[in-house]
């Protein structure tokens, strides 16, 4: 009973650690380079503080507000030496043009979803811990 016992936690302390793990989406080719320049210049600016609102929509500009911009800020402040971006899906909506992306930010990887709507305008940036 006591090996039964030992062996079944053993089985869901297992299932656990893998469930908890979630598995990384490979990246894709990326055919628009000068795009994955211009996003790496964006969150540049944000880490930097210095993200105009010229770039964003209203929208944009409306759902990073103060708090939202220094929280993303705080997340991009310790990726100084941020790697090559990786494109990991791109799709396109009508005029709005969607990127998911992932940031190299040392042990600490980041997910960045950026949208460009109308004249390349960003009408969606998020950036969160992937």
């Amino acid at each position: 009973m006591r090996i039964a016992c030992i062996g079944l936690l053993a089985a869901l302390s297992v299932t656990a650690c893998a469930q908890a793990q979630a598995p990384q989406v490979a990246a894709i080719a990326d055919t628009e380079p000068d795009v994955t320049e211009r996003v790496a210049a964006v969150l540049n600016q944000a880490a930097q503080g210095t993200l105009t609102a010229e770039p964003l929509t209203e929208n944009a500009r409306a759902a990073l507000d103060a708090p939202q911009m220094e929280a993303m800020r705080t997340l991009l402040r310790d990726c100084a030496n941020m790697g090559a971006l990786e494109l990991l899906a791109r799709t396109t909506k009508g005029e709005e043009r969607q990127y998911q992306y992932r940031a190299p930010c040392g042990g600490k990887p980041l997910l960045v979803e950026i949208n460009f709507g109308k004249g390349a305008r960003i009408s969606h940036l998020r950036v969160r811990p992937g």
